[in-house]
């Protein structure tokens, strides 16, 4: 009975590349390797911050709305010993400034007035304050779900960074094309350095105050997924010479 057990046991672990790379990591790269990429073209957007994308915009404080739910709401009793640890593995400074970053740049892309800026904050803070009173607790897959949409979209404003410095016809920081990055000391110096500092504000406190979980090494190959990421995304725009 007990080899039978723990051959079931066994049998029900996750293949060993989850242990790695989440459904979040793999999405995170096709958005930033292909979906942001495409969208920024469509709507003509050739630079971090800019107005006149009310679309855009939308998504973005959605985005922020999302994840401060996730932050806010009531986890199962299992989970309460963890909670306070989720949050300071997470740098709560840094998480706040990346929410403060998509929050400004929702509200930029809007073009919204301060005064609707101050009664979006009041109205935010009234709803965060409703979801830990009535909402059920929720468990970590729905956390990370409320999550999610924010690690996306924190994830295409870094590729527009790249882009508008190294993208097609750009002699910024890199002042080369994209893929030469992989094959340039000091470009790619740069590159991981920023990036890595970016990854872990943006991608790597959201996600731990979600759900804490994944070892060293597990997440730095899902920031290696991200940077390679971003930098195809770039070259494909720039092979088509767009």
């Amino acid at each position: 009975m007990h080899g039978l057990s723990q051959g079931h046991s066994t049998s029900l672990r996750r293949p060993r590349w989850t242990a790695w790379l989440e459904f979040e990591d793999l999405l995170l790269v096709a958005w930033v390797a292909i979906a942001s990429p495409l969208g920024d073209r469509l709507i003509g957007r050739s630079e971090p911050f800019q107005s006149g994308h009310p679309l855009l915009g939308l998504m973005q404080l959605g985005s922020v709305a999302a994840a401060v739910a996730a932050l806010v709401v009531r986890r199962p009793a299992s989970e309460e010993r963890t909670a306070g640890r989720a949050i300071n593995g997470a740098f709560i400074g840094p998480l706040t400034g990346g929410l403060l970053l998509v929050t400004i740049s929702g509200f930029i892309s809007l073009e919204a007035p301060q005064a609707l800026v101050l009664g979006v904050i009041a109205v935010a803070v009234i709803g965060a304050v409703l979801v830990r009173t009535l909402a059920p607790p929720l468990p970590a897959p729905a956390r990370r779900a409320l999550m999610s949409p924010l690690v996306l979209v924190t994830g295409g404003i870094f590729w527009s960074f790249v882009d508008a410095v190294s993208g097609p016809g750009k002699t910024g920081v890199f002042g080369l094309p994209a893929i030469d990055v992989l094959r340039t000391p000091v470009a790619l110096l740069f590159f991981v350095a920023f990036s890595a500092v970016y990854y872990a504000m943006l991608v790597y406190a959201p996600r731990q105050a979600a759900d804490p979980e994944g070892s060293f090494v597990a997440w730095l190959i899902r920031y290696a997924a991200f940077a390679i990421g971003v930098i195809f995304g770039v070259a494909w725009l720039s092979a088509l010479g767009s």
